[in-house]
């Protein structure tokens, strides 16, 4: 069973969940919208008390920070659109997770630490029409702030639901 660390936006739900539940698979599988901060992470087996303590001890290190979502991008080759949030932050704390658990390298190593790009994921289809009617139908309601205060531990279950395990909350904002 597998395992990851995400930091959830509620706060996009209004705009992204219908999109979502019709053209990403990760949606209809229960996982809310999201910027992925670590994926894969620990197999579900390796995840006892002492790592979710040391997660707990980890994020309690950030401050909350604000983050902007701005606007509609796509990687059209992967058939992917997406919300870009401005904040470097996210990558420095995929980074950051990344150096603590080396074993678990972000997309299972596929894209280097250097390219990483963080994400808010509408649809994952082949689909093109329906690529850009959520493209078209979610960059009116750009942008939306939020404060990241919280990530979350997510894991998946034998029938491929996802459900969160674990929920981390960030240090005050400075």
């Amino acid at each position: 069973m597998q395992t990851a660390i995400l930091l959830c936006v509620p706060e996009a739900e209004p705009l992204v969940h219908e999109w979502r539940l019709e053209g990403d698979p990760s949606a209809a599988h229960g996982v809310p919208a999201h910027v992925t901060l670590l994926y894969p992470f620990l197999p579900a087996a390796r995840v006892d008390d002492g790592v979710l303590a040391e997660l707990g001890w980890f994020f309690r290190g950030i401050d909350s920070f604000p983050v902007s979502f701005t606007k509609v991008r796509r990687w059209e080759d992967a058939g992917v659109v997406w919300i870009e949030p401005t904040s470097d932050a996210l990558v420095q704390l995929t980074r950051a997770l990344a150096r603590r658990w080396p074993e678990c390298p972000p997309y299972g190593g596929e894209i280097p630490a250097d390219e990483l790009i963080p994400h808010l994921t509408i649809v994952q289809t082949e689909d093109r029409a329906l690529r850009q009617s959520a493209a078209n139908a979610v960059s009116p309601g750009l942008p939306f702030h939020i404060v990241a205060s919280s990530a979350a531990l997510w894991q998946q279950d034998d029938a491929g639901a996802w459900a969160e395990r674990a929920s981390f909350p960030f240090g005050p904002a400075e």
